[in-house]
């Protein structure tokens, strides 16, 4: 039968692919849902505590109208939605993965696909190249993405409609400055009562101050009203105090540096060129190594992140049949350690561990682990 022998080697050269094209779409499909189901759980936890910042009255005004606190809503979690996808983007492609395979095994899909031949590598193999694709949208959205709405990501729940005047003190600036002011509005990008200590091998060596500073964009430096420069006595040849006039102040201290500072995570929010600039000032060593370890992380994390997904794929191949709860909860406890080894890293980089330890520990110590769970794959 030479026909019958050709149509069955053609069906089997043709199987991988309709393989792929259906285990990519159940897997896309699930993670849309998985998706969802993550953002909306983290956004309704979160609303959940904080809604009375929403609703109460500002100072001088009546309570918002309904419409208004949902436009309040709407407009602080919308942005947050993209901080959110970041910190949950290795377990959405886990949840998914669980979804999909745990449905082609309790219909008997997978079953009749092992029969045709086709190992179970083979199977999960569009679902880790779809993983690995979503870990660079992952990527794109922290280096280009978060970067550009960073000062709408620190904004607090009751700064909807008004801003905070933000006060700082001694924040280090190039050439080893110390940067204050007793307020800054980020509307308008106008400092008060500024106040710039210069330094030169850590002794004070001039203080210039302003009534007030307005941000030149175009040539990167601010602009004072009623600026004067006084230089120490002892300090560049000065045998006693000198004062001058002083019309600008040039800075790497930006308005959006100066608004993002305030946030406890603000780095997390920063690009990694922006990181690097960072690092170039006269920066405190805690806040030094910080910065070193999440640069250091942004290598990393979307290698933890695959290295989660085929830590939780073997646990989700198999013959036998099982729920989707038994599915999510092995997946859980297979990858979970990974996810909780990473953040105790991301605690301890700069204190107990150096910034470079911290970020490549967990792929050190779970990435051999990975490689023999999906060796211990039976196909």
């Amino acid at each position: 039968m030479p026909g019958s022998s050709e149509q069955h080697l053609k069906y089997q050269s043709l199987l991988p692919k309709i393989l792929d094209r259906y285990v990519a779409r159940e897997f896309l499909v699930s993670y849309v849902i998985a998706l969802a189901v993550v953002l909306s759980l983290r956004v309704i936890l979160d609303l959940f505590v904080e809604f009375d910042e929403f609703v109460e009255a500002r100072s001088g005004q009546s309570a918002p109208g309904a419409i208004t606190v949902i436009g309040y809503i709407a407009g602080y979690y919308g942005p947050k939605l993209f901080e959110f996808f970041r910190d949950f983007s290795g377990t959405i492609v886990l949840l998914a993965a669980a979804f999909s395979l745990t449905r082609l095994t309790r219909q008997n899909e997978l079953t009749a696909v092992l029969a045709s031949g086709v190992s179970l590598k083979r199977v999960i193999a569009p679902i880790v190249l779809l993983g690995f694709l979503l870990n660079l949208l992952m990527v794109f959205d922290q280096e280009f993405i978060l970067p550009k709405i960073a000062d709408q990501l620190v904004r607090e729940h009751d700064e909807m409609k008004t801003v905070s005047t933000v006060e700082v003190w001694q924040l280090p600036d190039r050439d080893g400055a110390l940067f204050s002011t007793a307020g800054f509005n980020y509307q308008t990008g106008t400092l008060l009562d500024l106040q710039v200590i210069h330094r030169q091998n850590g002794q004070a060596v001039g203080v210039t101050t302003a009534r007030s500073a307005q941000w030149d964009q175009q040539n990167q430096l601010w602009r004072l009203d009623e600026g004067v420069y006084t230089g120490i006595s002892g300090s560049e040849g000065f045998s006693g105090q000198i004062s001058q006039p002083r019309e600008v102040y040039p800075s790497a201290i930006t308005p959006e540096y100066l608004w993002l500072q305030r946030h406890a995570n603000f780095k997390s929010l920063m690009s990694s060129s922006e990181l690097t600039d960072l690092m170039h000032r006269d920066l405190k060593d805690a806040d030094r190594k910080e910065a070193l370890g999440e640069k250091h992380f942004r290598f990393t994390d979307p290698v933890i992140n695959m290295v989660m997904l085929l830590l939780g794929l073997p646990l989700l191949v198999t013959r036998e049949r099982r729920s989707t709860k038994t599915a999510i909860f092995l997946v859980v406890l297979g990858s979970g350690s990974c996810f909780i080894a990473t953040f105790a890293c991301k605690l301890l980089a700069g204190e107990a561990l150096s910034p470079l330890l911290a970020a490549w520990l967990p792929i050190i110590v779970f990435m051999p682990l990975s490689v023999l769970a999906l060796d211990s794959i039976k196909t």
